[in-house]
């Protein structure tokens, strides 16, 4: 599952944990082998033929499940078309809709770059942008993303919530070869090809290995150019989907983390690197000026740059080591277990 997913779960798993509440947990995605003795899953409908392209077409299929469940409280989150249904259906029933962004495009307008599925984009983000507006609640991960919502919609914010990650389990223990990662599901604006771009750089330099990891998720052509290109790196492993555990086990290992997306929410990648001492090189983004203010990494810009962050990092075990410490300390302090029940503090309308 991808970062949001992760965050809505440990948010059922606190409110289930609490035995006050009954839980139903609505997706696409969802295998008929998936269970939970926490919380009831539901499949919305199958993603299949046209219906990939656009959630709007699971309206009446979504509209009817809430019906059935009837819920108090609904919170969606990562902005689609099911945005827009949760927010009309709690508008004409008297429920409460919280709507928790996920991404700085879900709080711009619509991107008119041609594509082949530009209708579908543009019929889901008018579902998105009627949910935004009717929606009980707002909640955003920066203040960015609040600025966004007010500049183009004109709605504030109801809360500034922080992702949030418990603390790690597992062992921090550095491999002795200087482990650079990369972790995303596989999606053209991720631009994984960038990151195998930069593993080219460093064949010459010894002690020093490329991990990717990330479900192919772009067309079947593009991921296997994808798959195709890394495997031709001699210092570079792409070893594919893997779960959050087996993630975190690498990023305990690791001494590097980069990403290279062209634009973010707030990646949960980002703070599971810090609390494991993983100072982290973006090439693009840079939330809420994160790397301007804080000693968590570098907020490289142009690829050329990356290609020397990432060289000092390398070469400098010294500035690696006390990035890692306070990255792990502002982590700590900023996305812990407080945010998570604020969240659900809002959520339920608890002030």
């Amino acid at each position: 599952m991808g970062g949001s997913q992760y965050q809505a779960k440990m948010l059922l798993e606190y409110l289930a944990a609490k035995d006050s509440y009954d839980i139903y947990y609505l997706a696409r995605l969802v295998s008929d082998q998936s269970s939970s003795q926490d919380y009831c899953l539901r499949r919305i409908a199958v993603p299949v033929g046209v219906r990939k392209y656009g959630e709007f077409m699971d309206t009446f299929d979504l509209l009817k499940m809430l019906k059935e469940i009837s819920p108090d409280i609904i919170y969606q989150r990562v902005g689609c078309a099911y945005t827009g249904i949760t927010a009309f259906y709690a508008k004409n029933n008297n429920k409460r809709c919280v709507w928790h962004v996920a991404h700085d495009m879900e709080v711009i307008p619509f991107d008119r770059r041609f594509t082949r599925n530009i209708v579908f984009r543009f019929i889901n983000k008018k579902f998105l942008e009627y949910g935004l507006r009717n929606a009980s609640e707002v909640i955003t991960q920066t203040q960015q993303q609040a600025d966004y919502l007010h500049q183009y919609y004109n709605r504030k914010a109801g809360a500034v919530i922080p992702n949030y990650h418990p603390f790690p389990s597992e062992k921090i223990k550095k491999n002795e070869v200087i482990t650079i990662v990369w972790i995303a599901n596989l999606k053209p604006w991720k631009r994984p090809e960038l990151f195998i771009r930069l593993a080219k750089e460093f064949l010459k330099i010894e002690n020093v290995e490329f991990i990717m990891i990330g479900k192919p998720m772009g067309s079947v052509e593009w991921c296997d150019e994808i798959c195709r290109q890394s495997s031709q790196v001699k210092n570079l492993r792409y070893l594919g989907e893997k779960s959050q555990d087996y993630v975190n086990r690498t990023l305990s290992g690791a001494h590097i983390f980069v990403n290279t997306s062209e634009q973010e929410g707030f990646a949960n990648t980002f703070i599971q690197s810090w609390l494991r001492k993983v100072p982290v090189v973006s090439l693009s983004v840079n939330p809420d000026g994160v790397f301007d203010k804080h000693l968590v990494g570098f907020h490289a810009g142009n690829f050329d740059n990356l290609i020397k962050c990432v060289h000092d990092l390398v070469v400098n075990e010294n500035l690696r080591n006390s990035l890692g410490e306070y990255a792990q300390r502002y982590a700590k302090e900023n996305y812990s277990q407080r945010n998570l029940e604020k969240l659900a503090r809002i959520t339920l309308n608890e002030g």
